[in-house]
Formats: C-alpha cells, structure tokens, sequence
C-alpha cells in the first residue's frame, strides 16, 4: 500500500528544517516571496460562513512570538498563527466564520492543504500544552520559529509524536471490527491502540489485538502511516490474518464482530453500520479488504 493512497500523507511542502534556526533568513525571505498565514486556536482553523476552505492571509495575525513557520509549498512561504481567545473571536467576527476542526471539513481539502492543517494544528496544540516546563515549571518560550520550547533555566523541548498502531485482522472472506462505548451509534472501526513503553510496534500489534478481541493472529504486514494530531499520534497501519476466531471483549470496546465482504457492504446499504470517515486510515484498510471504495 502506498502512502499517496491514504489521506493526508502526500505533500510538495518543503519543512525547511535547517532554516528553522535561521530567523533572519526568514524575515528576508518574506520581503521577496509570497507568504500564507493559517490562524489556529486550540488547535482549529477559520472557516468562514459556507465555505470549505479554512482562511488563510496574506500578513500576520495575532502576536509575533505565536508565528511558526510551517515551510515552503511551490516556492511561497507558510505559517501558522496560534491565537489567543480574545483574538480568535475577533477574527471570526470580522470574517463572519468559526474555528472549527479539520475533521469536519477534511474531505474538502486537497492534499497540500490537508497536510498544512494537520501541520498546523499539531503544533499549535503542543505549543498550548507545553506552556510551562515540564522539568521546572518555569514558564516556556517558543523558539526556533515555533518548534522548540525553552524556559529560563535552559530546558529545552521538541514536539513529540505517540506512536498509535491501528489494524485490519482477516480471516477466510471476514474482518473484525469493533466499536468502543463513546462512539456515535453504528460506528464500527478497525482495532487501534497506543504503543507503549518498551514495546516494538509488532508487539503492540498482536498485544491491542488480544486485548481488546482475545483474537490470536499472524502474518502481521505493514499498510502504511498517516499523520493524526488528535492530538499528537502517528497512526501506523498493518494487516494480519487471525489464527482464532472466538471474540471476547475487554472493558474498553463495546462491540467486535466479524464481518464477511457482502454483510458489510449490506449493512452499509441498509445504514446498519456506520464505517470509520473516508480520510482515515481505516477507511482505506476497510476499502481494499472490500474491493472497493465504500
């Protein structure tokens, strides 16, 4: 599987990593090239009234320490602006939108503009989070043009990612699928989980797997990775073929069942089940065990 096939994971956006400690640079790089400002507050973007697409500017908004700069996408240069609450309501009344998540408007989105969001609402989120030190508790700075954090003492710290597998288990013509108790009536997904520490990916493939079904499996193959900052994972996508076949639930899911191709495609028709959005990895593991776009 290849990553251009699943949402989110393809972009022409140079991050321009080793300019992130070149701020001059930057601020000379705006006077000759075109430039792009994304507002984020708590991590959503603008979107003004009836329309799909969040807003962008052409200048700054908001405070100047609170710019990261993203990178450069067809020669033209990118941030993001975090904004307080105060100036997130203004900007939404002025452009008469609302800062919503880009989960509501993801299919909307291209591929480049997609990834701008995801980008830009990961780091804001981390810089909201990481506004005090995690070591002293002084407060922090944000530096290097929005992705390092430093307090008065000299801690530093860097954006961190939690790694989260996610899987497809089949067995003969049936997959597994579950939903877990918060879910919206009808959702059914792929089983998902977080790595821990010590653990490889593998093994918190099989471990989430057993946990959460009590399904033995093997022939564990990579499907690919999708940025998810939700708030911060990586979701790592694999296929594996279960050895058992008796469910058992844990006290995190709700439900998990097998399905066969035609009972799911049924149960979508008839609006019995409900699958995992069209710009989620699941969604693309689900379609190629169908066959199809569902």
């Amino acid at each position: 599987m290849s990553n251009e096939q699943i949402y989110f994971t393809w972009t022409e956006l140079d991050r321009c990593a080793d300019m992130r400690n070149q701020k001059n640079r930057i601020e000379q790089l705006k006077k000759i090239k075109a430039c792009h400002f994304v507002p984020v507050f708590e991590g959503k973007h603008l979107y003004p009234k009836e329309q799909n697409l969040f807003y962008i500017s052409d200048h700054t908004i908001g405070q100047p320490e609170r710019e990261s700069f993203l990178g450069i996408l067809h020669d033209e240069l990118w941030f993001s602006c975090g904004l307080t609450e105060q100036e997130a309501d203004e900007l939404a009344q002025q452009r008469h939108g609302h800062f919503e998540s880009v989960r509501d408007y993801a299919m909307a989105l291209d591929e480049d503009l997609g990834h701008i969001a995801l980008y830009s609402r990961g780091l804001d989120l981390w810089q909201r989070q990481k506004k005090y030190c995690s070591i002293c508790g002084e407060l922090n700075q944000i530096e290097s043009v929005g992705h390092k954090m430093l307090c008065t003492n000299g801690h530093a710290q860097w954006p961190r990612i939690e790694p989260a597998i996610i899987v497809l288990v089949t067995k003969d013509d049936r997959c597994l699928l579950g939903r877990k108790h918060n879910w919206k009536p009808g959702v059914y997904s792929t089983l998902a989980g977080f790595v821990e520490a010590g653990e490889t990916i593998e093994d918190a493939v099989y471990r989430e797997v057993y946990e959460e079904s009590n399904i033995r499996i093997k022939n564990v193959s990579y499907f690919g990775s999708q940025p998810w900052p939700f708030p911060a994972s990586l979701m790592l996508a694999f296929k594996a073929e279960g050895i058992s076949e008796d469910i058992r639930l844990d006290d995190e899911m709700e439900d998990v069942r097998w399905f066969s191709r035609d009972e799911l495609l049924a149960c979508q028709k008839d609006g019995s089940i409900i699958l995992a959005p069209r710009f989620t990895v699941a969604h693309s593991l689900i379609s190629q065990f169908i066959g199809k776009a569902v």
